[in-house]
């Protein structure tokens, strides 16, 4: 019960948060005022569009100015730029009478934004899975005031990863007052909500109709790969398929076959009240309801909002405002941003054989080159990848990247993915499973085609851009690997497969009007057949409301620590703990260095954790330590009595019942 209880506590005063949230309300006023004039959104669409938008805009824009300025200036010099460009062009515009008459109409979609991202974060605040012990750490030190942020377990090194909704996260911690986990749970939250706002409206354009716009929404939302089909396949089938793959990931923990593995509930830290059945948590291409990871659903509510804003005639403004978009997937979502950039290359070279014209290379220049520049320099993956590439050819090496991406090649082609290890497409045990997995989903190429090559509307630039770089990505996907990660290349296949997912639905619709009930019988049992694990799955999330959590590695003792000490060290205090992501998002401070990459812990750091002696925890830089009754159990007595030494100072102990934690000071230990 105590950590329900602090989990819900604030730690400032009412008006830093009513500060923070006119910060919010202005972004959103801007980013109104921005798609309503710069690109003609209609007023009931423009509130929760403004919003998406100004979202976007700052993660660039926090990004961009934390290179000079701290988060709190970063934060409200991007809140002032996305208001004032709104406000400029606000009064560049002659009042439209649409504007005037019909802003009303905005409201009714918002209030069901707020009202689903409420919902997605009671869900949020039940769960705590996928990684949690890495993203936390981030979102704490970035609100302690590491921006550009620096990679958790080792401050020496930059962050090579998709930071973007971290990075408003540690502005909710830091200028809201609100938690990490209750930050993080809140921004992923928002992504949930506007994705499926987002999607309807992009489907009531394309189809007119208010229902199927809203169950094509759905449909987005709750499609996946059809991994459970393998309930139904003969068990002398399963044992033939599992001599020809290996167990990988979370798998390896569920059981010990593939048959075993079925039928076993996910095991997996940061669950909920009950478990997902294993054989509804795809292998790959996930539900969106299990889109809990660092970047919620980031990919499908930017792909959407890109469609929404996308015009075949586009003027400067316009383009620029794209392209800073594009700019933040690089944040969030650094796979999208590489579908996107090698598409509209297609396009662009497709369009100039073909009409034998340069006039979209202006366009596409304008769209693209801001945002490839801040890809390539604000920070993240991309920025680490061509930095490293960089160096590698002035020095000569290619040396490993921390925390950052190694590509392989895979030939002949294999299917990757995050449980059974890569599937050979040329060895029918290993092609029979990857049909069963994503088999369905194979007609979604097609139908996104036949979308883009609609004769009733124009063919939008990015529009082409999301097929071309979709299904040319997902063939990329089957012959190139990540180095390390037999599972990394999924998130580049999940995209790719999420977007021909959106674009194909409006021709599914077509096909429904037009077509025989046989027709359509087919697309309602092919429909049920790709939502069943994200229906299941999202029924398991609903139970988890009743249940909510910190995180898994952080109880009640913790958060009163966080309470008493949460960025209030010297901003270059290190504090040692066992756990160091722990340690991190408790006390807001570095935890020293500790690993490689994540979850690659250092040998030397290993040792220490085996023996901690408090004067060399402080010749290395430490300046506090904080140990938990189970961890100080296993030591042997002599350790102990070095901690009991005149330099050594207990700073405060917390207990319940036989758990207990100590935070000590060992600067004076040299």
């Amino acid at each position: 019960m105590i950590e329900i209880i602090w989990s819900n506590v604030y730690r400032v005063s009412y008006t830093q948060y009513f500060l923070f949230t006119c910060l919010v309300l202005l972004w959103l006023l801007g980013g109104y005022f921005i798609s309503r004039l710069a690109f003609s959104v209609v007023g009931r669409e423009s509130l929760p569009i403004g919003f998406g938008l100004g979202w976007l805009l700052m993660i660039v824009f926090t990004n961009i100015t934390s290179h000079w300025v701290n988060l709190q200036g970063a934060c409200f010099l991007s809140t002032m730029l996305i208001f004032v460009t709104g406000v400029l062009l606000f009064f560049s515009h002659k009042p439209t009478e649409s504007l005037i008459n019909d802003w009303w109409k905005a409201f009714p979609p918002f209030f069901l934004l707020l009202l689903l991202f409420l919902l997605f974060l009671r869900i949020n605040q039940g769960l705590a899975i996928f990684d949690e012990n890495y993203n936390l750490p981030i979102v704490s030190r970035i609100a302690a005031g590491d921006v550009p942020p620096h990679f958790p377990f080792d401050s020496t090194q930059p962050l090579a990863y998709h930071y973007g909704l971290h990075l408003l996260a540690g502005a909710a911690v830091s200028l809201g007052g609100v938690s990490p986990w209750l930050a993080f749970d809140a921004i992923r939250a928002f992504t949930h909500a506007i994705l499926l706002v987002l999607a309807s409206f992009w489907f009531y354009r394309q189809t007119q109709h208010l229902w199927a716009s809203i169950l094509a929404a759905g449909l987005v939302y709750l499609a996946g790969s059809t991994q459970w089909l393998l309930l139904l396949i003969p068990l002398p089938w399963l044992e033939q398929i599992n001599q020809a793959i290996t167990l990988t990931n979370t798998a390896v923990e569920s059981g010990s076959t593939l048959a075993e593995v079925l039928l076993s509930q996910w095991k997996i830290d940061g669950l909920g009240p009950i478990s997902y059945p294993f054989a509804f948590v795809n292998a790959l291409f996930k539900p969106q309801t299990l889109a809990l990871t660092s970047s919620g659903a980031s990919v499908g509510m930017t792909l959407c909002l890109l469609l929404l804003l996308d015009q075949p005639e586009k003027k400067a403004l316009q383009n620029i405002l794209i392209s800073l978009v594009l700019a933040s997937i690089a944040l969030t979502a650094e796979y999208l941003f590489g579908i996107l950039a090698l598409g509209s290359l297609v396009v662009l070279i497709l369009e100039t054989l073909n009409k034998k014209t340069f006039h979209l290379i202006p366009k596409a220049a304008q769209i693209w080159l801001p945002a490839l520049l801040l890809a390539f320099t604000g920070g993240g993956v991309l920025t680490g990848f061509i930095q490293h590439q960089l160096s590698g050819l002035v020095k000569g090496t290619t040396g490993a990247l921390s925390n950052g991406l190694q590509f392989t090649l895979l030939w002949p082609p294999v299917l990757s993915t995050l449980y059974f290890g890569r599937l050979s497409l040329f060895e029918w045990k290993t092609f029979l499973l990857s049909f069963i997995l994503i088999g369905p989903l194979i007609v979604l190429f097609p139908l996104s085609y036949l979308q883009i090559k609609n004769p009733n509307k124009p063919a939008n630039f990015l529009e082409q851009s999301i097929f071309y770089g979709a299904t040319i990505s997902f063939a990329i996907g089957l012959v190139v690997g990540i180095q390390d990660s037999e599972g990394g290349i999924t998130r580049l296949l999940d995209s790719a497969l999420l977007g021909v997912l959106i674009l194909s639905v409006p021709t599914l619709f077509r096909f429904w009007i037009k077509g025989k009930r046989s027709l359509q019988s087919l697309i309602a049992i092919w429909a049920v057949l790709v939502c069943m694990s994200g229906m299941l799955t999202f029924g398991i999330n609903l139970i988890a409301i009743a249940r909510p959590q910190t995180t898994y590695y952080l109880r009640g003792l913790d958060l009163i620590f966080y309470q008493r000490y949460w960025n209030r060290l010297e901003p270059n205090a290190q504090v040692f703990d066992p756990d160091p992501a722990r340690a991190i998002v408790v006390f807001g401070r570095s935890s020293g260095i500790t690993a490689s990459d994540y979850g690659k812990w250092l040998p030397k750091w290993k040792q220490m954790v085996a023996s901690p002696d408090p004067y060399r925890l402080a010749f290395i830089g430490y300046t506090h330590a904080y140990v938990e009754n189970k961890y100080w159990n296993q030591l042997d007595n002599n350790l102990k009595t070095l901690w009991q030494e005149p330099c050594v100072k207990l700073l405060d102990e917390q207990r319940l019942n036989v758990e207990y934690r100590r935070f000590y000071d060992i600067t004076r230990c040299h």
